[in-house]
């Protein structure tokens, strides 16, 4: 039976198929009744609370088997990755500085190459909620930053919660991420516009949505 899911704040594309019984997202993503939902997100990674999906019924495969020969099948299984990119606002070089990042049952403790760019491969039970602590100087017993990330929780860049969730991971200081553009939220687009040398006038339009989109990386 056809079931429609409505995204929640914090799910993934591909948890919700996994939720579903599917082992990869494309397989929802793809489906010719999602086709309103592609054109409206693009990107799959970036989902909105409140997007609808359709979820069709799975379909049984029947495998054609050959008589005393080997069978060999191939199961498609997507991976979940998280990726955190640190950086100095000055562009210094970050190489060497150590970070430690713990999200569900892992935790790593590693320093930064020159790219500044961490990947781990995230387990099917993993929490989606983790933290980071950023050792900057030399010999440091407490790191000097420490910060919380939520995976799933950054919303599409035409959405203003999206604008104010990059906005404040990249420092300029949006307050709480609600969707309401209020004085906060215009002070750090304003920062946000003045670093990149844009137009200051707190209002993101498209041009500052593609400037955040670029520096931020997604």
């Amino acid at each position: 039976m056809t079931q429609q899911h409505t995204v929640a704040q914090g799910e993934t594309l591909l948890r919700i198929a996994r939720q579903y019984g599917y082992q990869t997202s494309k397989a929802l993503y793809n489906h010719p009744s999602n086709a309103e939902f592609r054109a409206l997100r693009p990107d799959p990674n970036l989902i909105y609370p409140g997007d609808k999906l359709t979820i069709p019924p799975k379909k049984e495969k029947f495998m054609p088997l050959r008589t005393n020969s080997l069978n060999s099948f191939v199961v498609q299984n997507e991976q979940e990755y998280f990726r955190l990119k640190v950086a100095y606002d000055d562009g210094d070089d970050i190489t060497g500085k150590r970070v430690v990042l713990n999200i569900g049952d892992q935790t790593i403790d590693t320093v930064l190459e020159s790219d500044g760019l961490i990947e781990i491969k995230l387990e099917h039970s993993d929490a989606l909620t983790g933290s980071v602590d950023l050792y900057l100087k030399d010999g440091e017993a407490t790191p000097s930053k420490s910060f919380t990330v939520q995976v799933g929780n950054l919303d599409p860049i035409d959405t203003l919660s999206g604008v104010q969730g990059r906005c404040n991971m990249l420092g300029f200081n949006c307050g709480k991420v609600d969707g309401i553009n209020g004085a906060k939220t215009k002070a750090g687009v304003k920062e946000f516009q003045q670093a990149q040398q844009l137009q200051v006038d707190g209002i993101a339009g498209p041009v500052t949505k593609s400037r955040l989109v670029y520096v931020y990386g997604a």
